[in-house]
């Protein structure tokens, strides 16, 4: 099977070089676990091995993603002004029909989710997706389910490799059934760590199909370089 790099090395290694290539992956987690980060550098690697990319965004502006990276040391400026990323910003759209919503049903407005596939043009390898969870307000579990289960199977049969963000509320509240429709799933979460009583970030991957992935709870931090896994020695059972 085909990897494609995560843009973190020690994760690759956990995933056996990487993400399986043309699969969607979800990764949810609780605000501050770094889910927006992990995006950002996969789309950075992916953009400098030359592959063609898109983000869509429904909750930050283009240019505040762009600002963000930077800070991180992932500039995705250059490919944004190339062409090479391509930013579909999904905020403006939602701002612009606050007023024709109350005319229309929130399964209308959902449509918008397989609507933007249409938007991404031919040649895209790569996509990132944050965040799921604008999609799943006011909509029946079963629909949500059948707009997963379609863009899923869409970007796959594509052979686009995507990476899908969800919070944490919206994944628990629409009963985790994303995990159902992806290729796999790595959850982000904060825990007290016993032996040092602080809180600490730590990675569960539950699922990666034709992968052998550990169930351990991976121990990693939110640096100035982006997302970094802690090395062994570092790590703590709870």
């Amino acid at each position: 099977m085909t990897r494609i790099s995560t843009g973190i090395t020690d994760l690759d290694k956990k995933l056996q070089g990487g993400y399986p290539e043309g699969e969607c992956i979800l990764i949810t987690g609780e605000p501050g676990t770094g889910k927006t980060i992990i995006g950002i550098q996969f789309l950075y690697n992916a953009c400098n091995e030359g592959k063609r990319c898109a983000i869509i965004a429904t909750e930050e502006t283009p240019d505040k993603i762009v600002i963000h990276g930077k800070a991180l040391g992932f500039d995705l400026g250059p490919f944004v002004e190339s062409g090479q990323l391509s930013m579909i910003h999904f905020l403006e759209t939602r701002a612009q029909d606050l007023d024709e919503r109350y005319r229309r049903s929130y399964t209308v407005l959902n449509n918008d989710l397989n609507s933007l596939l249409h938007q991404l043009q031919e040649d895209i390898d790569i996509i990132v997706l944050d965040n799921l969870g604008t999609f799943s307000i006011g909509v029946e579990l079963k629909e949500f389910r059948d707009q997963v289960d379609t863009l899923a199977y869409v970007l796959s049969k594509q052979k686009r490799t995507s990476i899908v963000v969800m919070d944490a509320t919206a994944h628990e509240l629409s009963h985790r059934i994303a995990e159902y429709s992806t290729y796999g799933t790595i959850k982000l979460t904060t825990k007290e760590n016993p032996y040092t009583g602080k809180m600490e970030r730590y990675m569960y991957i539950p699922k990666m199909r034709g992968t052998k992935v550990t169930l351990e709870l991976i121990n990693y931090d939110i640096t100035s370089e982006g997302v970094k896994l802690l090395s062994s020695k570092a790590n703590r059972q709870l």
